[in-house]
């Protein structure tokens, strides 16, 4: 009889632990949200850097077309990024890490690929640096530098990078790209539920 009371109060105590340490981390998350109300979206239009977001296309010398999409998901916390050209193809991710005070980039290829880099603007334009590892543990350093030529134009310039992070100086070659207005792209489910509950 004894034993059993015994028990059930080292229970009760294991259960109000618990209890605290899953309030406590509840009251940590939302106190950390409530801070960061500023998202991704507002910095890009803080540094005129939001003309980004959108559908382009660009058509190479032999007439393979490229696609971009730029996308802000997750009430404008992060950007998603589909690449496709030809039957290559690779889907990535942009986020902005207050820590490190510049946004970070991941993304996966079709062909067992991955990478990784950081985005800044610089000068009007943006600047992506990243560091490709193909399925053979190949890597690849290299960077693009957008600049925004009209509301429905794009030039990327692709160049390398050396071994301290700098650009060369002379670009490997450039494109433009135009904006597909009026294209359809697929709606995140925050935007579907918001236009739901306006209707």
């Amino acid at each position: 009889m004894k034993s059993a009371k015994v028990k059930e109060r080292r229970t009760a105590k294991v259960n109000f632990g618990k209890t605290v340490l899953w309030a406590t981390a509840i009251l940590i998350i939302w106190s950390g949200s409530a801070v960061a109300q500023q998202s991704f979206r507002d910095l890009a239009k803080e540094y005129g850097a939001d003309w980004l977001a959108g559908h382009w296309t660009a058509t190479t010398d032999d007439g393979t077309e490229i696609q971009l999409v730029y996308r802000w998901e997750l009430e404008g916390h992060l950007v998603t990024v589909d690449f496709k050209m030809g039957d290559y193809a690779s889907r990535g991710m942009i986020f902005y890490v207050p820590d490190d005070e510049k946004a970070t980039a991941v993304s996966v290829d079709n062909r067992g690929g991955s990478s990784k880099g950081t985005w800044e603007a610089q000068d009007g334009k943006l600047v992506s640096k990243s560091e490709r590892v193909d399925a053979g543990g190949n890597i690849q350093k290299s960077a693009a530098v957008y600049s925004k030529v009209d509301a429905n134009t794009i030039k990327i310039a692709l160049y390398g990078v050396d071994q301290y992070g700098e650009l060369n100086d002379e670009p490997w070659g450039s494109m433009d790209f135009k904006r597909q207005v009026g294209k359809t792209t697929k709606k995140t489910d925050s935007q579907a539920g918001k236009q739901k509950k306006s209707n």
